[in-house]
């Protein structure tokens, strides 16, 4: 909140972080934002907050994040060769709620820059949902099966899937993963969150822990309501 210069003293502005102007009619034009924030799938993203959680991990030394329909996060490694991919989603799915998970994190021996030293987003690749692979162990179960079919049904990337395939690698974000765990509730009859997916990222680890959720729930001992029976006394 900030002083208000068209205002009485003391009153207040608030300052959103919209940038607009009024035309000379009296309309107001929207002219973006006077800072990162983004808006990815009806989520506001703050990129800095994001790339400060990722510099904090031991294996980061400096990483920036670029929003397009997705997110990606740009990594530069303390050493080569880096933690893998999937290990820093998993890591800040720790940390951060699942729509702030970028859905792909590249590693880059440097950011590139500016001639004014500062970071050239333009100049990053751009990274799209990779076409699956046409190789892969098949499914060894009829639960790996169903829940590879809903993988595909899902995933936007061409091709068949693995197994062995991750959600996330194949362009999958917490929409899709959304999307998927209703598909898996409907078809399998088991409720899942999101952070199923991100822990279980492909279909033999998802199904694994799908049966592991079954095999607990049938070995739970189940609870016996006691019989209340109305006291008859003659006395």
């Amino acid at each position: 909140f900030l002083p208000n210069p068209f205002g009485p003293a003391g009153s207040r502005l608030y300052r959103t972080g919209d940038r607009a102007r009024w035309d000379g009619d009296g309309n107001l034009h929207y002219a973006g934002r006077s800072d990162g924030q983004v808006k990815i799938r009806g989520f506001r993203i703050e990129p800095t907050g994001i790339e400060t959680v990722l510099t904090g991990h031991p294996g980061i030394a400096q990483a920036v994040l670029l929003a397009t329909d997705h997110l990606t996060a740009y990594v530069v490694p303390t050493a080569a060769p880096g933690p893998e991919p999937q290990e820093v989603r998993r890591w800040l799915g720790e940390r951060l709620p699942d729509h702030m998970v970028p859905a792909f994190v590249v590693a880059l021996d440097r950011l590139p820059l500016t001639p004014n030293g500062k970071i050239d987003k333009r100049a990053l690749p751009v990274v799209r949902a990779p076409e699956a692979s046409c190789g892969g162990r098949a499914p060894r179960t009829p639960l790996e099966t169903t829940v590879l079919d809903l993988f595909t049904e899902v995933l936007p990337a061409k091709g068949a899937l693995s197994v062995d395939d991750s959600f996330f690698d194949h362009g999958g974000h917490s929409l899709l993963a959304a999307r998927l765990t209703h598909r898996i509730g409907a078809a399998l009859g088991v409720s899942l969150t999101l952070r199923d997916v991100f822990r279980h990222p492909t279909p033999a680890a998802l199904a694994h822990h799908i049966q592991s959720r079954r095999a607990a729930g049938a070995a739970a001992p189940q609870r016996v309501r006691p019989t209340l029976r109305r006291r008859t006394d003659d006395h």
